[in-house]
This record gives structure tokens, C-alpha cells and sequence, in this order.
């Protein structure tokens, strides 16, 4: 006896991957789940290496003050803000001058979201999971199974996990087989290197993608409890997907634009050139006449002073836009596709975070450029920026992420198994 509910929660395993294994939708999406992996692999491969051309380029000789990050490897399969932290820093008398950097070459990626390896992920991914377990309740109510499956002396709960784990088992075992094979192909190109470091973000990534399709499976389980015909699971189901996958992080962030003021770049950008044509003719005003000495020392007060009110100005932009971020990412974190993505592109180093660290090591390097440019030196400093560990990514929001998610899992099953110890199966 004390063997028998292991015995029939191994046998609910089975029966779910058997009848996975012998039905041809399974296989119709499991294929169009693997064509769709390789072709965003392919498509974003060649994005990656057209960009790192363009690096090799445009990338500073020494002595010249810009400052431009070659592409993130990992934004193949998590492009994140990638494109912009790849853009080219330009130090001078006005501070820093962003410029266009390395531009996508595919106009398509203008119009529409880059099909990198998340964004299959967050859409279809989740949809398939959905799909999976829409009726794993209500279809076998329908048929009759479920009732005479209760028939026997086996727990609800035993059922309710069983079904879970063999459906969950059944797309995330040929999913991962084919994330794997795409990884281990890219990592074959001579042009696209990793290294151990981003080998481990990567499995890391796949990590976090197979807690996101146990989230959604969990979803699809949770709602066909809820119901009694399968097509009703199927609707709610579909309903939910699009308002968790698309509506919710977008509704997030008009929401908080609405909460906090942020000047746009122009604006700021003028703001700039207001403050430095005054402070330029007011040096001019007190030197006029005055010989060399009183121009130099009027032209260093006003330039210190142009740096200083940069400075201010920089400062208070980036404290309102970070005050945006943080409002729009916990808004937005209600849909745990939103979460998924901040994960996601964190762990890549593509992220909203990492591109924050980023323009604080820039504007560093401004600062050190223009002191050697005030002593009238030739300019030594050259950019250097290192990517956050894992750990630094874990402790600086990406564990809260992973923690969300697993927390929408477990409570979605949860839900679910409440829901299933009181379903009638007549």
C-alpha cells in the first residue's frame, strides 16, 4: 500500500507523455515550435554579425574620446536594449553627442518586435504551454475519463500532478533538445564567440524560459478546473494569453508616463545648447580686450561652469527616468510575460539595468576625457566597460524576477488543485 500512490502518480506520467507522443498535434506544434527557434537563431545570427561589422568600423582609434560597446553575443537570443547600449558615444565641449552606432540592417526589425529566441518564447511558447493544458480536466470530464479515473483508489491531488508533470514533460524534454542543438550551432560560427561566461548566462536563460512554460501550463490547468466544456477553457484561456502577453506590460508603462514627468531628449538636447551659448558669450563678454591671460581664465570659469550645469541637468534627467523605469517595470510586472522579458535580457546583459550601468560608466569617461581636455593633454583614456556578473544581475532585480514567476507557478497549481478536489466529475 504505502507504494501505491508513487506507483499511480509514475502511471499518470506515462499515460500523459503516451498520449502526447501518439496524437499528430502534438508533433504539428512541437515541429512548428523547432522551426520557429531555428529560423529566430538564423535571422538574429546574421543581425548580430552585421552589427559587429559595422563595430569593427566605426570603433574609436586611440586617442579619439568615444566611447561604443561592440554587440552583446547573447542578444541573439535576448536583444533586449542591445541596439541602443551599442550606440556611439561621442565626448566633446557639449558633453556627450549620442550618435547612431551599429544599426540593425533588417528594416523589418523597424515595424516589428526582433524575432529573437524571448520573444518566441514569450508569445508562442506560452500559447503552446496554454494550449497543452486548456483540457486536461474539462476534455476527459466531457469523455468520461476523468470520473472513471476517480474511480479507483488514487488521490486527486496524484492526478492533478501527474497530469502536470507529463504534459510539462512532453514540450519542455524536445524543447530544450532543440534549444541546445541551436545553441551548440551558433556557438560553431567562428564570428559569434561567447565564452564560459556567456555560455552560463545562456543555460541560465533556458532556465528561466522553462519556469515561464511551467507557469503557463499551470495557467491552462488552472482554468480547465474552472470549467466544464473544454471550448469554454479554450476561450478564457486565449482571452487571458493575450491580455497577460500583450496588453498588460504596454498598459504598464503608458500608465506610468502618465505618473511621472520626463522632458524628452530634444528638449534636454536644447536645454544643452541654451546653456552653452550663454556661458560662450559671457566668456567672450568679460575677455573682450582683456588679453590672453583674462580670455584663458574667463574661458575655463565658463567651461567648468557649462560641465557643472551639464552635470545637474544629466542628473535630474536620469533620476526622473529612472523613477519612470522602476514605476513602469512594477506595473508591469503584473503580467509575468513582463517579468519573463526583464529576466531574461538582464541575464543576457541587454537589459534595463545594464544599459543604466552603462551610461554611468559613460558619463565617467566623459568626466575623465574632459579634465585631460581642460589640461590640455592628449587624451589617453580609452572606454572600458565590464558587464555585470550573474550574481550582481541576481541581486539587483533579476532574483526578484526568477522569485515572481515561480510564485505565479505555484500559486496558479495551487489555485488549481483547490479548484480539482471540489470539481464534479459527473
Amino acid at each position: 500500500m504505502p507504494g501505491r500512490p508513487s506507483g499511480a502518480f509514475r502511471t499518470m506520467v506515462r499515460k500523459e507523455i503516451m498520449a502526447n507522443l501518439v496524437s499528430y498535434k502534438f508533433f504539428i506544434v512541437i515541429l512548428l515550435t523547432s522551426v520557429l527557434i531555428f529560423t529566430s537563431l538564423f535571422v538574429m545570427a546574421r543581425d548580430y554579425k552585421s552589427r559587429l561589422a559595422d563595430y569593427q568600423l566605426i570603433r574609436p582609434k586611440p586617442g579619439e574620446p568615444i566611447a561604443v560597446l561592440a554587440p552583446n553575443p547573447l542578444s541573439i537570443f535576448a536583444k533586449g536594449l542591445d541596439e541602443a547600449m551599442t550606440r556611439s558615444f561621442e565626448v566633446n565641449a557639449l558633453g556627450i553627442e549620442v550618435r547612431a552606432g551599429q544599426q540593425s540592417g533588417n528594416a523589418i526589425f523597424a515595424f516589428f518586435p526582433a524575432p529573437d529566441f524571448v520573444y518566441v518564447v514569450k508569445v508562442v511558447l506560452s500559447l503552446v504551454a496554454l494550449l497543452l493544458g486548456f483540457d486536461l480536466v474539462s476534455r476527459e470530464k466531457e469523455t468520461g475519463v476523468l470520473r472513471l479515473m476517480l474511480s479507483n483508489p488514487v488521490s486527486r491531488g496524484t492526478v492533478l500532478a501527474g497530469k502536470w508533470l507529463g504534459n510539462y514533460l512532453s514540450l519542455a524534454v524536445p524543447f530544450v533538445l532543440v534549444t541546445l542543438l541551436g545553441f551548440a550551432v551558433m556557438g560553431l560560427d567562428p564570428q559569434i564567440e561567447f565564452g564560459l561566461g556567456g555560455a552560463l548566462r545562456a543555460l541560465l536563460l533556458l532556465s528561466v524560459t522553462l519556469l515561464y512554460i511551467a507557469l503557463f501550463l499551470s495557467l491552462g490547468l488552472l482554468v480547465s478546473t474552472l470549467t466544464k466544456k473544454a471550448a469554454s477553457s479554450l476561450i478564457v484561456l486565449l482571452l487571458v494569453w493575450a491580455v497577460a502577453v500583450f496588453v498588460l506590460p504596454n498598459l504598464g508603462t503608458l500608465l506610468a508616463r502618465q505618473m511621472v514627468d520626463v522632458p524628452s531628449v530634444k528638449a534636454l538636447s536644447e536645454k544643452r545648447q541654451q546653456i552653452w551659448t550663454r556661458e560662450v558669450l559671457l566668456a567672450i563678454t568679460e575677455g573682450r580686450g582683456k588679453g590672453a591671460p583674462v580670455w584663458d581664465a574667463a574661458r575655463k570659469a565658463h567651461f567648468d561652469a557649462v560641465n557643472s550645469e551639464f552635470d545637474k541637468l544629466e542628473a535630474d534627467y536620469r533620476m526622473k527616468f529612472d523613477k519612470l523605469v522602476r514605476l513602469s517595470k512594477n506595473i508591469n510586472r503584473i503580467s509575468p510575460a513582463a517579468s519573463f522579458v526583464y529576466a531574461a535580457t538582464e541575464m543576457a546583459g541587454t537589459g534595463i539595468s545594464e544599459e543604466g550601468f552603462l551610461k554611468d560608466s559613460v558619463v565617467r569617461y566623459k568626466n575623465i576625457v574632459l579634465k585631460e581636455m581642460d589640461r590640455g593633454e592628449k587624451i589617453h583614456a580609452a572606454f572600458a566597460y565590464r558587464y555585470r556578473s550573474v550574481g550582481q544581475v541576481l541581486a539587483q532585480g533579476g532574483l526578484f524576477d526568477l522569485a515572481w514567476l515561480a510564485v505565479f507557478a505555484i500559486a496558479f497549481f495551487a489555485f488549481a488543485h483547490t479548484a480539482f478536489v471540489r470539481y464534479d466529475v459527473r
